[in-house]
């Protein structure tokens, strides 16, 4: 998901939410439209974090939760973080 979101590959990146999340997600799919870049912060287990950079200065952190279904991994959930100012 990072390396797809970096090379500003977003029909990759939406390719790997499962069908069911992305009918619902009201946020991540408008967030990917603004990101200028993106970093891992982190994975455990089937959790990722990502910081998304927004092409207008502000951030927010992603956290994705993973499932396998037919031999891949796919997006099946995510919350949405902003970082307090200063912080």
């Amino acid at each position: 998901m990072e390396a797809s979101i970096r090379s500003g590959d977003l029909a990759a990146a939406r390719a790997q939410l499962a069908p069911e999340f992305a009918e619902r997600d009201t946020e991540l799919n408008d967030l990917l439209d603004r990101t200028a870049s993106c970093e891992l912060i982190g994975t455990v287990a089937t959790r990722t974090l990502l910081h998304l950079h927004l092409q207008d200065g502000d951030t927010r952190v992603v956290e994705l939760l993973w499932q396998l279904h037919d031999g891949d991994w796919q997006v099946l959930d995510c919350r949405v973080f902003s970082l307090i100012p200063g912080e």
